[in-house]
């Protein structure tokens, strides 16, 4: 690395960026008062289908200057790239979404690193300025013409596998296929990259030079289809990417110059980094260079190390150097990691130059003939159905995907200076073995020397693997998620017992995939011990329905036993969870007041319900728990209201405790003075919903806690509330302070 001093300089850029906040680089949207604008105008500078409608871009608009508004129309517009649009009365601007809650997609970083500063939700809009950019329209029809083609050849689900393949067009493509790809290792095969910018470009190149064409001649042509098959696709990052070290191969081949792969890389890594610094923080950028950096980086170092002349053998090193540069980003934003993939790449990887092509013919040939597109996109349907059976067979196999939780920053960190070191030692290696070499010297290391380095370096490779994921607790945690309006609770003992205490949300659609399942995998939770219904209102059980559909299948979290009231067990909702569970294998049980739930270090006992009781109120049947750390004492009262309060206080069972959830997220009737009396709280937390219509929490509940000197957390202050104990004394953070 000595003689590329660009690859050194834009490695640390990156290195410091990705340390660096991300605020530094986010635009906020001006002027200030968007949400109160009555129109919006902007010039489209960019227009995709989706599943629903449309999304449209526009740049220069009346709301901000500083960057785009994506618009979502319900339905197809009659737009041209270029024209100036104007959208009034009924539309909807939304601020970019920060998480708020560990593991949770990061809405507003993605946007930001596209220069997309707000998001519009309207019907329609007029044309006010109809002047076309000409070429970027043609570009959008081209694709939507190719799209179509696909789905017509392939039919829709192999189609939009195509789609996606050849155009890097998702909007087709199916969530089970989708889930395949991604779940078990192949989501790469649906990016744009390196591969099919080679296929346009380089075959091409490659044909006209062995036509006789000078390089100008033959480079010309090939630079000009890339450029135009980057822009058709969208120019992602990968694309993007690509593209730069393609012309910066072919120009080299012009100007009689050498192609270096990694200074290319670096300078692709730099032209986009001066664009937007975001970058650095993007999934998409950091896989697609990491990829690329470990074939010219790591593979070599492997390959000196293990050499090897057969082939299926430095695919195998090949795509070992891959994953060995990308995994810790691999867990780092998706918190698991597909077991098999190396394996599965080996197959389906020779098989995509074919696939491409066939694709490419497929789509050309029937502009001319429907019946002689035929042929290829047989065999394109042939390949896509080995890919898809290829990935769901290894789906099925045992551990096929691995919940890993995400790394630390010091992991990360003291991974890649362990392989930085093992590339070094390698790299000075083969330096002295060059000069030995040529001062006609024999090796130093003989043959069981070097089996002896290789052993070494497999342990040494392991051990490093086994730091990265590696996820040591301690202590008791609790964390009550940010799930909108509704209740989410996570509770881990000191020795490894897992409960989620409810889990729903009124305000948040899908929050159990979009909030509590990233959570639990960015804590490397894979199995849940026990998942609690303190009562069975939808906002506190919409996201167990999501859990339970989907444990036990390849990549989620399964869950051992559901625990439901008795009163709970008998309404329709909770029958409904009964069965669900029953179907997936997950034992269900009742409790009621008296039941403890012991292990080694702490204690669970249900306060409330008594049991064969019947309530009229669901919240006054609520499952009441008080868990016991040592001397720490946590509360937790589900939707808890003044006559569940009086009940649990007749019966004299409650005592004081250290923390308390409020009951009913802070409402008028709940977390009345009698119960602080006897609980005493140091601190309270509330789960509520930005400005709810409900009116949690009730300024009146907020006085009484004041009053009780108990200190309050609110989700929607905080974000989620993290409270740890070392059953001694505990200490709270919120995700956003």
């Amino acid at each position: 690395m000595k003689k590329r001093p660009l690859c050194m300089a834009v490695l640390s850029l990156v290195a410091v960026l990705w340390l660096l906040p991300a605020g530094i680089w986010i635009k906020e949207p001006s002027p200030a008062d968007k949400g109160h604008a009555d129109t919006l105008t902007g010039e489209v500078c960019r227009m995709e289908s989706t599943k629903s409608g449309q999304a449209v871009y526009l740049k220069h608009s009346n709301i901000s200057d500083t960057g785009i508004i994506l618009v979502y129309f319900d339905a197809e517009q009659s737009f041209s790239i270029g024209n100036t649009i104007r959208i009034q009365g009924q539309f909807e601007l939304k601020n970019l979404e920060e998480p708020a809650n560990p593991g949770q997609f990061n809405a507003r970083l993605y946007y930001q690193t596209r220069d997309i500063v707000l998001l519009c939700y309207a019907k329609k809009a007029e044309v006010v300025e109809d002047s076309v950019h000409l070429l970027p329209q043609l570009l959008y029809q081209v694709r939507k013409e190719l799209g179509k083609r696909c789905i017509a050849l392939l039919g829709e689900e192999q189609g939009g596998v195509l789609k996606a393949m050849l155009l890097g067009d998702k909007t087709e493509l199916h969530t089970g296929i989708r889930d395949v790809y991604q779940k078990s290792g192949m989501s790469h095969l649906l990016a744009i990259s390196g591969l099919h910018v080679s296929i346009f470009g380089m075959s091409l190149y490659r044909l006209l030079r062995k036509l006789g064409c000078s390089y100008s001649m033959a480079g010309c042509p090939a630079m000009g289809l890339v450029l135009l098959y980057g822009s058709v696709t969208g120019m992602g990052t990968s694309t993007t990417r690509a593209v730069i070290m393609f012309l910066l191969a072919v120009t080299g081949d012009i100007l009689g110059k050498s192609y270096d792969m990694l200074t290319a890389l670096a300078v692709a890594a730099l032209l986009l980094l001066a664009d937007q610094p975001l970058y650095a923080l993007d999934a998409s950028f950091l896989l697609s260079f990491g990829a690329v950096l470990g074939i010219g980086l790591v593979y070599p170092a492997f390959h000196s190390l293990f050499p090897t002349e057969k082939k299926w053998a430095q695919a195998f090193l090949i795509s070992l150097s891959v994953q060995t540069l990308t995994i810790p980003f691999i867990q780092n934003f998706y918190y698991q990691v597909p077991v098999y993939s190396i394996f599965l790449n080996l197959l389906v990887i020779p098989l995509m130059t074919i696939l491409m092509f066939c694709g490419i013919a497929a789509v050309a040939l029937s502009f001319l003939s429907w019946k002689i597109a035929f042929i290829p996109s047989l065999i394109c349907n042939v390949i896509l159905y080995i890919y898809e059976n290829l990935g769901s067979f290894t789906l099925k196999l045992p551990g096929a995907v691995m919940i890993c939780g995400k790394p630390h920053v010091w992991q990360m960190i003291l991974y890649y200076l362990g392989i930085g070191s093992f590339v070094f030692w390698r790299y000075q290696a083969e330096k002295r073995a060059k000069r030995q070499i040529e001062a006609g010297e024999e090796g130093e290391i003989g043959e069981s020397g070097m089996r002896f380095q290789r052993l070494g370096f497999v342990a040494a490779y392991l051990l490093l693997n086994l730091c990265l994921s590696l996820r040591a607790h301690s202590g008791l945690t609790f964390t009550m998620l940010d799930v909108g309006q509704g209740d989410g609770l996570f509770l881990r003992t000191d020795s490894g017992t897992t409960c989620l205490i409810d889990g729903g949300s009124s305000s948040v659609k899908e929050v159990g995939e979009y909030r509590i399942l990233p959570f639990l995998k960015e804590e490397g939770i894979s199995t849940l011990d026990y998942v609690m219904v303190t009562h069975t209102d939808s906002d506190h059980i919409s996201g167990i329905k999501e859990l339970l559909s989907v444990t036990g299948e390849p990549g989620e979290v399964k869950v051992g036993t559901l625990l439901l009231t008795e009163q709970g067990e008998k309404e329709e909702a909770g029958k409904q969870l009964k069965e669900l569970a029953a179907s997936k294998g997950i034992f269900v049980s009742v409790v009621k007041q008296g039941d403890v739930l012991l292990d080694k270090s702490t204690e669970i006992a249900c306060l409330h319900p008594k049991g064969g009781a019947e309530y009229t109120d669901q919240n006054a049947s609520s499952m009441v728990l008080k868990v016991t750390y040592g001397e720490f004492s946590l509360l937790l009262t589900g939707d808890l209201e003044e006559e569940g309060e009086r009940d649990i206080l007749d019966e004299h069972c409650l005592g004081t405790c250290d923390v308390l959830k409020a009951g009913h997220h802070g409402s008028k009737s709940s977390t009345t003075e009698a119960w602080l009396e006897t609980v005493n709280p140091q601190l309270t937390v509330i789960s509520c919903g930005q400005e709810n219509s409900y009116g949690h929490p009730h300024q009146e509940t907020l006085t009484r806690l004041e009053a009780a000197n108990s200190h309050v957390l609110m989700t929607t202050e905080c974000g989620a509330i993290t409270i740890y104990s070392d059953g001694k004394s505990f200490w709270a953070e919120g995700f956003r302070e």
